[in-house]
């Protein structure tokens, strides 16, 4: 147990704060869809490291910083660099930030109610012995597109896995930075004391992908977990976008886990394209959005 007390009173005398870490490399395209739609949830710390871009990404990233939207760090492109840039956000930010969540250019935290997303991980880690909140993937397949159409990517892409897939077992996770013994890129070893827990508030069993999902040893952590929770808020996963994007985007970018010259080939790119089920996302959060993307982009055309 930990001074519940003095660590309520921080997290509840006001908002807790949350912020987002995240590791880009070429994506200027979907920067400022991404971070509109986190705006309109609630958050609006941002701690974006660039793993040498090449394609307009830092430098729009700059300008953004420039404009007090986030925070910039570089970070050179090399097998770990995400757990490396993880590493160094709670590091630097741990007296700054309740509350610090990890996820990619092509994920995006998604309500699972009229609530924001802020919000509820507020509510979530209203216990102070709550360290981590596993989140899991809800992954979508290119909807059959094999060239890239016009508008967001929330709204181009519906067609997702239905939660019998193996993918929408991995995890995001959001994490009181003062709890975490070590990070990984999906999960993280907690301090004796806290707990990890699922987006019903219970206790998260991790599991393994091997032939099967398969429980692991009490006390370890991975980034998959044993059942699918959909309760409260899920990350949506667009890893592939439309045929066209993929080739042009992802394919051959490299990986902040394995290395610049990994290449994402046929294998991936069938495991990923999972189109089970309709599942859009809900019309007034992409009306707020809007006018939060739209106001960005002023700021930035302002700016010049």
């Amino acid at each position: 147990m930990h001074n519940t007390f003095a660590v309520f009173s921080k997290l509840f005398r006001k908002k807790a704060t949350v912020a987002i870490g995240a590791i880009f490399k070429n994506e200027v395209d979907y920067v400022l869809e991404w971070l509109a739609w986190h705006r309109v949830q609630g958050i609006h710390h941002f701690i974006v490291y660039d793993n040498g871009s090449d394609d307009g990404t830092l430098e729009l990233l700059s300008k953004l910083e420039k404009l007090k939207f986030l925070r910039l760090h570089t970070i050179e492109t090399k097998a770990g660099a995400q757990q490396e840039a993880y590493q160094r956000v709670l590091r630097d930010y741990e007296e700054s930030f309740d509350l610090i969540g990890f996820i990619d250019a092509d994920e995006f935290l998604m309500p699972q109610g009229s609530y924001t997303a802020a919000d509820y991980l507020r509510r979530r880690f209203k216990d102070p012995d709550v360290g981590a909140l596993g989140i899991n993937w809800r992954v979508y397949g290119t909807g059959n597109q094999k060239k890239r159409g016009d508008g967001f990517v929330l709204k181009r892409f519906s067609h997702a896995a239905s939660d019998i897939r193996h993918r929408n077992y991995f995890l995001k996770s959001v994490y009181r930075p003062k709890a975490v013994n070590k990070v990984f890129p999906h999960r993280a070893a907690l301090k004796p004391g806290y707990v990890y827990v699922n987006t019903q508030g219970e206790q998260l069993k991790f599991a393994n992908f091997k032939q099967g999902i398969e429980p692991v040893r009490k006390g370890a952590t991975t980034g998959v977990s044993l059942t699918v929770c959909n309760a409260g808020l899920r990350v949506n996963h667009y890893a592939l976008k439309s045929e066209e994007e993929f080739i042009g985007k992802k394919k051959y970018k490299g990986d902040a886990v394995i290395g610049k010259d990994h290449v994402r080939g046929d294998a991936y790119f069938r495991e990923f394209n999972l189109n089970d089920e309709v599942i859009p996302v809900a019309e007034t959060w992409f009306r707020k959005m809007s006018v939060e993307h739209d106001r960005i982009a002023r700021a930035l055309s302002n700016a010049k």
